[in-house]
Formats: structure tokens, C-alpha cells, sequence
């Protein structure tokens, strides 16, 4: 490339605003997402997430486990899973996202029974080629197709202040700290962005923090982190385990994803997702 034309790239690159790069890079998750999912109806479920999934990434089944490994010695299971991204955000540094969505699941059957629906939510991080691969994968069922026709929204507000000390491990103990203390009211309350998705089996996918906290799917908790991990920036985290009985933590009710996103200096819950333990 000649040095003229290198350093025009570069000055377009630099010349880009921040929500600019937030938008391509969410648009560039959304399109992996579709490929996931393509790939799924045009081979089988099985050999998209085989080349989806990062060699870390887990999904639940009667607990975490390394997809790959769980999948490979596995047969396709005989049934069409098809999806699509409905909302996608990334963090301000590029290499992690957020993708979730309507999933939707019919029988390879004749005759073909009604099809399931349901939500997706997958955590992704770009790979060492720049490549995205999904490091977390969990979902919920739902009666209707919610979400099948909608537009793609793709969240691409810069964070408008970094996050304060104490990174993700920390909110989710002070989260954890105020459901003991005063009920999961309260603490979705206190640390749910206004834009909260809430997710919950067999109910409508919710959308707002107001419309979460007056649904019957909300409901007490405690919860157990395997595993939290952060963007580069800050501004973007997740964290996964299992939900437990508050009155008997070796009791397992099922496994949660929570994705933290950086507003106004603080973390909030921008995605709160459980599903149940078989």
C-alpha cells in the first residue's frame, strides 16, 4: 500500500466519532450472529456453534460446560433452530458485545409439530484473528415468536463516563448485598438501567426497568458468580453462574447471565437472563 493511501486510512479512522466505531463494530456482531444462525438452518445447530463457539465458550446443560467439548461427541439433534439478532451493543474497545434475540425451533417431524420460541442472549469477544466468537450462550422459551419481525436495534451510545472503581466484581456484590438485605426489588431497582432486558421462562421477553419491576416475573433470588469478566474499556461486563435457593444456596434453581454496561459513572444491568435448571 503506498504511504499516502495508509495514512489516509488512518486519518478516517481517527476522524471517526465514538458512536461511529460503536455502530460499526455492533453492526459487525450483528452480522456474525447472522451467520451463526444461517449456518444453523442451512447445515444444523450442532456444526454452527462447533465453529461459533470460542474454545471457553459455555452454555447450560444441568450446569456450565465447554460447548465444544459437550457438542463434539454429540449427534445434530434432529430439529431446525433458526434465529436472528434483535438488539446488539459492544463495548467502547470493540472486543466484546452483546447479541439477543427471538430464537425460533421446529421438530425435523412430518408432520411437523408447532414450532418453540424463545430469546437468545450471547455474550461474544473478538478472537486473536479479529474474528467474533460466542464465550456465553443461555436463553429462555416464551410463548409467542416476540421479537421475530422487529427491527434490529443496535445500541451505539458511548459511555458518558468511565466507570467508577471496583469493576464488575464489585456491583455484583453490592447487588447481591441489597436483594439479601431489602429484596430483588430493590436491587434491580437500584442497579437496573432504565433500558433493562429482562428475561425469565415462559414469560414475554421485558424491555424497561419500570415495566421488570411490576412484573410477576420478578421474583427472590441469590445468586452464585462463576465466572465475571470485563472489556478492555471498562464500560462493558458480564457475569455468569447459577441462581440458588436464598434459603439454601446448594440448591440449584437454574443459571443466570448478567451483562453490566457503564452509565452515568456507575455500572448498571443492561441484560438480566435465567434460565431454569432442568
Amino acid at each position: 500500500m503506498r504511504p499516502f493511501a495508509l495514512a489516509g486510512l488512518l486519518a478516517a479512522a481517527c476522524a471517526m466519532t465514538p458512536t461511529a466505531r460503536l455502530h460499526e463494530d455492533a453492526e459487525s456482531l450483528a452480522a456474525a450472529e447472522t451467520a451463526f444462525a444461517a449456518h444453523s438452518v442451512r447445515e444444523d445447530m450442532r456444526a454452527a456453534f462447533l465453529a461459533n463457539f470460542g474454545n471457553d465458550g459455555v452454555m447450560a446443560r444441568e450446569g456450565w460446560v465447554l460447548a465444544k467439548p459437550y457438542l463434539e461427541p454429540r449427534p445434530a439433534p434432529p430439529v431446525v433452530l433458526d434465529w436472528h439478532p434483535a438488539h446488539v451493543e459492544v463495548a467502547g474497545s470493540g472486543e466484546m458485545g452483546l447479541s439477543t434475540g427471538p430464537w425460533k425451533l421446529t421438530p425435523d417431524m412430518k408432520p411437523v409439530p408447532p414450532s418453540a420460541y424463545g430469546q437468545f442472549c450471547s455474550v461474544w469477544r473478538r478472537d486473536a484473528d479479529g474474528a467474533w466468537k460466542v464465550v456465553v450462550d443461555l436463553g429462555i422459551s416464551n410463548p409467542q415468536p416476540t421479537f421475530w419481525r422487529g427491527a434490529l436495534d443496535i445500541f451505539d451510545t458511548p459511555a458518558s463516563a468511565p466507570p467508577r472503581a471496583g469493576g464488575v466484581d464489585a456491583a455484583e456484590r453490592a447487588f447481591a448485598q441489597l436483594a439479601r438485605g431489602a429484596g430483588a426489588l430493590a436491587a434491580y431497582a437500584r442497579y437496573g438501567a432504565a433500558r433493562l432486558r429482562f428475561y425469565r421462562e415462559g414469560f414475554d421477553p421485558i424491555v424497561g426497568r419500570d415495566a421488570a419491576l411490576a412484573s410477576p416475573a420478578m421474583a427472590e433470588a441469590a445468586w452464585v458468580v462463576e465466572r465475571a469478566e470485563s472489556s478492555r474499556s471498562g464500560d462493558f461486563a458480564y457475569a455468569r453462574g447459577r441462581v440458588v435457593a436464598p434459603s439454601n444456596p446448594a440448591t440449584t434453581l437454574g443459571y443466570f447471565l448478567r451483562v453490566w454496561r457503564a452509565e452515568e459513572g456507575a455500572l448498571r444491568i443492561v441484560l438480566d437472563v435465567v434460565q431454569p435448571a432442568s
